[in-house]
C-alpha cells in the first residue's frame, strides 16, 4: 500500500472515530504500525496524524478524569471540536498533496 493511501485510511478512521470512537483508536494503531514514509511529503502528514491521535486521546482521558468535578461534558465537546479541526486539516492537506508545515504544532 502506498504512503498516500495509508494516510487516507488513517484520516478516514479518524473521521469515523469522531462519531463512533473506536475507529479513532484503530487509526492510531495503524498509523503507529505503518510508520512514517521518511523523506516524502507523506511523512509530515503521518507525523500530524500521530500527533492528532495522541492529543485527542490525552484530551479525552483528561475529560474523563474530570468527571467527578462535573466538567467532563464541556471538555469532551472541546476535545471533539479539536479532533474535528485536525481531521479536516489532515484531509485538506491529503487532497491537495501538500506538506503540513510544522506537524508538531498544537493546531
Amino acid at each position: 500500500m502506498t504512503p498516500r493511501r495509508r494516510i487516507l485510511w488513517v484520516n478516514i478512521l479518524f473521521g469515523a472515530g469522531l462519531a463512533l470512537g473506536l475507529p479513532w483508536l484503530a487509526g492510531g494503531v495503524l498509523a503507529h504500525r505503518w510508520g512514517p514514509a521518511r523523506g516524502t511529503l507523506w511523512a509530515t502528514q503521518h507525523a500530524y496524524a500521530v500527533r492528532s491521535f495522541w492529543m485527542v486521546l490525552a484530551g479525552a482521558l483528561a475529560a474523563l478524569a474530570a468527571m467527578p468535578v462535573g466538567v467532563a461534558e464541556p471538555l469532551l465537546i472541546l476535545v471533539w471540536l479539536y479532533g474535528a479541526a485536525r481531521v479536516t486539516r489532515g484531509f485538506l492537506a491529503w487532497e491537495r498533496e501538500e506538506w503540513i508545515t510544522d506537524p508538531g504544532r498544537f493546531l
